[in-house]
């Protein structure tokens, strides 16, 4: 059977609160987070073909990248846009159209497991468009701009989101041209699915699927990094 997924892996963005470019940068353990993410992605049944999107300036870096790699998928490279948005148009445009789902995911988050994007696809099939997230445990507040608390929102409704997210591949299509045709901006995907008055299933995910952003974060991933490595089962001498 086919697989039925074409992924995007998003790498197109400037790292500017990170200070540097984390995309490309080695871990301890030698591979950068796009290398990670390229080696879980991969080795999903579910995925045909991963389409990475990355800055004109990273283009030879990324095909060196992926060049480095034999595995049993279809592998593209190309340039993103402005726009989170308009880099994930890009690599939509590059997919095969023969795979009926879409997953886009950000390839700051290092951490994605084979059993997610399952999650995520099957949800994705009853309902035609899914994410992932959990329940928000902090106070939510929205403040003004003079730094001052307008109100507290409820935060039983509130949910952080994440990636992978899955779509069908028409559905996406509809919402990207309806997108453009009105020159909005998103920061997700499941946002430009949702202006198009279509439903969105989340599914909770209580593992770790940390996005890194910030110095703090990185220094994170490593230590989680670490932590997976020593509770790998270790071959016998």
């Amino acid at each position: 059977m086919k697989a039925p997924i074409g992924s995007i892996l998003v790498a197109a963005g400037q790292s500017r609160r990170m200070g540097f470019d984390k995309i490309f940068k080695p871990f301890s353990n030698g591979l950068c987070p796009l290398e990670i993410c390229l080696c879980t992605i991969s080795r999903s049944p579910l995925v045909g073909q991963i389409v990475v999107v990355v800055s004109k300036e990273n283009i030879q870096r990324a095909e060196q990248t992926v060049s480095g790699f034999s595995l049993d998928k279809q592998l593209k490279v190309v340039m993103g846009g402005k726009e989170r948005q308009d880099s994930v148009y890009q690599g939509f445009l590059a997919l095969d159209e023969g795979f009926e789902y879409v997953m886009i995911h950000d390839s700051a988050r290092p951490f994605v497991t084979e059993e997610l994007i399952e999650k995520v696809y099957q949800a994705a099939v009853e309902a035609g468009a899914a994410i992932c997230g959990k329940p928000c445990s902090d106070t939510v507040k929205e403040v003004g701009e003079q730094a001052q608390v307008l109100r507290t929102l409820d935060r039983s409704k509130i949910w952080t989101v994440q990636t992978p997210q899955i779509f069908r591949r028409p559905l996406l299509q509809k919402a990207y041209l309806e997108l453009y045709s009105h020159g909005k901006i998103v920061t997700d995907d499941a946002s430009a699915i949702e202006m198009i008055g279509e439903n969105v299933k989340v599914v909770r995910y209580t593992g770790t699927n940390l996005k890194m952003t910030i110095p703090e974060d990185w220094e994170i991933a490593e230590l989680l990094l670490e932590k997976k490595e020593r509770l790998q089962p270790q071959p016998r001498s």
